[in-house]
């Protein structure tokens, strides 16, 4: 029996010499066509006489009217015209075949099942679906939205919600600044607060940022390099108030990587870690001291200034005195190893620069309400090599600003901020692991506080946050964007899962003594399968938004966006 494979070449071949025929014997014919328009004649002239005329043409490039019949060379202009139609003719052939090929690819994808219709899109991730979620601005500027790319299959521009949270995945150098971050942050219409481990972002947003409100860096290492202006910030301020000073020692407690997935009993020693960190800040915040006499504490477990402190300040809280002596006064291992944590949370302290940035002046210290309001950009920096010890002070602000957001927004109508906080968390992991992340992507958008976490993979975050805590995040984000690279084979069946599969019908022909026949069969195929998932290019992601089926992304890079020229202008007048 011959199977149909073994005819498919003989005519594939056959369609192929016969389509280019066809191709050249039109372009020959238009050429001439054209070439006589523009001389204000007309030419007949049949398509085999095309097919030899653009044959010959390299024998006659001097006056290319040479290479047509006789009756036709007299109607044709001079070189100078022939050229000319020659050019326009080509130039109209490319430029078609550009054409054709994207309305090919986008048939190609509108066709595949599994992916999200145009009525779909245009209900969940249009700019009108996304604005209708979000409130409108008191100040008449619209409703904020967020760029998230353009459907491959309608050419829709795909917009999110402030109201959202997002979760980025993607491997190192698979373009999440470029497409997303950079641009993302610029789009901010409020206030903006942006973690990074390196100073791109600083560079491409900052000047633009500064024409919207006032800009700042945390940066201890001066990772940004001159003509930055730095933040100086106390860990310390407001733990005066034991509920701050809680949420502080618990956030420089997760940045000292205290994690399940690295320590044995590791919620036991955190949790004896924050008791310490609390009671040190709130001595601190009490008797106004700065973090140096923090980090001299942190060295001495039985320095008995802070115990004084706590227990003859009439507002300390009540009983912490009682907890950190008992603390110090604990088994020797067990001392030990609480402490071992305590000065882990401040051992940046140790860097003359970090601790500078710690200890600022009454007059320098920065108010976060006022920041909020006026609508400024925050950068905290830290490099991954030195996340042990940059980290906890970048978490610990962070949460900080998240804590204040919170209460500016509880005492604005409507208790949610106007025009919204963007906290864009760019290796968050790493720079930015705040322990309330999980609750803040859930709850964050009622409070007018819009959370983008940016993360490499999801084992980054199973090894920060728990597989309870990574599970948590997955679920709370409301639109997740995969880039291509991952390569955990258990994250990218999960990913496939969430599109569920669809019914792909096969016809099967065949030859045989009896003639041809057809036979249809059906099976089941994943919407989204896992190599595809890993292979996808770059500037390309899938977007999984609320409860619309997958939507495959063509992203957007920040030269190719609104704000192209006045980054590469920044850029060029910060390099000189």
């Amino acid at each position: 029996m011959t199977g149909l494979a073994d005819s498919q070449p003989v005519e594939l071949l056959i369609t192929c010499v016969l389509g280019g025929a066809a191709a050249v014997a039109t372009i020959g014919w238009l050429i001439a066509k054209t070439a006589a328009g523009l001389g204000g004649q007309h030419v007949t002239i049949s398509l085999t006489d095309s097919i030899r005329a653009l044959i010959d043409w390299h024998r006659h490039l001097g006056d290319p009217r040479q290479v047509f019949p006789p009756h036709a060379r007299g109607r044709l202009p001079g070189p100078a015209l022939m050229y000319l139609a020659a050019t326009i003719v080509v130039a109209g052939v490319v430029v078609g075949g550009l054409v054709a090929f994207r309305l090919v690819r986008r048939l190609q994808l509108t066709g595949r099942r599994g992916y999200a219709t145009g009525r779909e899109v245009r209900r969940t991730l249009s700019r009108r679906a996304a604005a209708h979620r979000g409130p409108a601005e008191a100040t008449g500027r619209g409703r904020a939205v967020i760029a998230l790319g353009i459907d491959q299959r309608t050419g829709r521009r795909l917009y999110g919600a402030p109201e959202d949270s997002y979760l980025y995945l993607g491997p190192p150098r698979s373009g999440k600044s470029v497409h997303l971050v950079i641009p993302q942050t610029l789009d901010a219409r409020g206030a903006a607060l942006v973690t990074e481990t390196r100073p791109d972002v600083v560079s491409h947003t900052m000047p633009l940022r500064a024409k919207q409100g006032p800009v700042a860096a945390f940066d201890p290492q001066h990772l940004a390099g001159d003509g930055v202006p730095r933040l100086r910030w106390a860990p310390h301020a407001g733990c005066s108030d034991p509920l701050i000073a809680i949420a502080r020692a618990r956030a420089l407690a997760a940045g000292a990587q205290l994690s399940p997935a690295t320590v044995t009993d590791a919620a036991f020693w955190q949790g004896m870690t924050e008791a310490v960190l609390r009671c040190y800040l709130h001595a601190a915040a009490l008797e106004e001291r700065s973090m140096r006499d923090v980090l001299t504490w942190t060295t001495r477990p039985s320095d008995p200034t802070p115990m004084r402190i706590l227990r003859s300040h009439p507002d300390a809280a009540p009983g912490w005195v009682e907890e950190l002596a008992a603390q110090a006064a604990a088994d020797p291992r067990q001392r030990d190893s609480v402490w071992a944590g305590v000065r882990r949370a401040v051992d940046s302290l140790a860097d003359p620069r970090v601790l500078d940035a710690c200890s600022p002046a009454a007059a320098e210290a920065l108010d976060l309400k006022e920041f909020i309001r006026d609508r400024g950009s925050l950068y905290l920096l830290g490099t991954t090599g030195a996340q042990l010890t940059v980290a906890p002070l970048v978490t610990a602000l962070v949460e900080a600003l998240v804590d204040t957001a919170r209460t500016v927004a509880a005492a604005t109508p409507g208790r949610r901020l106007d025009p919204p906080l963007t906290v864009l968390l760019d290796e968050a992991a790493n720079i930015a692991p705040i322990p309330s992340l999980p609750n803040l992507l859930a709850d964050g958008g009622g409070s007018g506080i819009t959370t983008i976490c940016v993360l490499q993979s999801l084992a980054q975050a199973r090894a920060r946050w728990g597989q309870a805590g990574a599970d948590a995040m997955w679920d709370a984000a409301t639109t997740k964007v995969i880039l291509g690279g991952l390569a955990h084979a258990e994250d990218l069946h999960r990913i496939s899962q969430l599109a569920g599969d669809i019914d792909d019908q096969v016809s099967t022909r065949t030859h045989g003594a009896g003639g041809a026949s057809t036979s249809v069969s059906s099976r089941r195929l994943a919407a989204l399968p896992i190599e595809m998932l890993r292979t996808l290019p770059e500037g390309t992601a899938i977007v999984l938004a609320r409860r619309t089926p997958p939507v495959r992304a063509r992203l957007t890079p920040w030269w190719d966006g609104p704000h192209a020229r006045a980054i590469q202008a920044g850029l060029t007048v910060r390099s000189t």
